[in-house]
């Protein structure tokens, strides 16, 4: 659940961004799917991950 404050920055970002005012139902719709793709898409990298690719381990060589 968002909290009231972060719902109104992000009607605050929306209206600056789009130029139209949404309503808090709206808002919390769309900022209900962003968190939702964001979760699905982002994974932080490990740092042994880092590692590897310095040494060339997870680099692909298109030949």
């Amino acid at each position: 659940m968002t909290s009231d404050k972060a719902l109104q920055e992000f009607k605050a970002i929306w209206k600056e961004e789009k130029g139209t005012e949404i309503s808090d139902e709206q808002a919390m719709e769309e900022a209900t799917q962003l968190l939702t793709l964001f979760d699905a898409i982002y994974k932080p990298i490990k740092k042994s991950w880092l590692n590897d690719d310095d040494n060339g381990k997870h680099r692909q060589h298109s030949e």
